[in-house]
């Protein structure tokens, strides 16, 4: 068995779909492909393949991981050309190679931009500002020198108050986009609607975040 790991983005009308109808349609490329993928043992065989860290309805990836498990050696590059060639729109393969370890396990950070509305007050020269309106800068100001950020959160135990802060590893504003980089691992996860909310102060539009990387693959 060979287990590779491939490198795809997801965009167009397929960030509108659910996360088992996304499996879904990878799995028909896959099949469409003619990849020697292995299959589980069973009465109800499938295919070995599994993803990093599923995508939020409504949000696109730009580098987005999953395994795939070959059952003979292919090259990545004739792997990634096969699949782009039968993917549907939306879907573009962009690398493939061998891994050993699965990805949801050692994934830790997710990078993201959430866009906000252009700041089009023209300066003294009849340009436009290159920096966030000043209510986004505050508002990122305030979560980079705040020692602890406590928000009601969901838990597997309830509604319980939690910090964060920790969870935020990075976050950056510009005229147009938020950059953020927010734990996504087993133990620590933030959801990127959350800090845009704190950002934004209401809660947007998931088109509006773009999953740009996953990071410790």
């Amino acid at each position: 068995m060979y287990r590779m790991r491939l490198r795809f983005s997801k965009g167009g009308a397929l960030r509108f779909i659910g996360h088992l109808d996304f499996l879904r349609v990878f799995q028909q490329t896959i099949r469409r492909a003619g990849l020697p993928a292995a299959y589980s043992q069973g009465f109800h065989p499938h295919l070995l393949l599994s993803f990093a860290l599923p995508l939020p309805l409504g949000m696109e990836s730009v580098n987005d991981y999953a395994d795939l498990i070959l059952e003979e050696e292919l090259p990545g590059e004739e792997i990634a050309d096969r699949l782009t060639a039968h993917a549907p729109e939306g879907l573009v393969i962009k690398a493939a190679y061998p891994a050993e370890n699965k990805a949801a396990s050692v994934v830790t950070l997710a990078e993201y931009e959430i866009d906000i509305r252009p700041y089009t007050s023209p300066d003294e020269f009849g340009g436009y500002s290159y920096l966030a309106p000043p209510e986004i800068e505050q508002a990122v100001d305030k979560i980079k020198k705040s020692e602890s950020i406590i928000i009601s959160k969901k838990t597997k135990s309830g509604i319980r108050e939690t910090d964060i802060k920790p969870d935020i590893a990075h976050i950056e504003a510009s005229s147009r986009r938020i950059y953020t980089r927010l734990a996504a691992g087993s133990s620590r996860f933030l959801h990127p609607m959350i800090v845009a909310e704190l950002v934004l102060g209401e809660k947007p539009n998931p088109a509006l975040l773009c999953r740009t990387d996953l990071f410790n693959l």
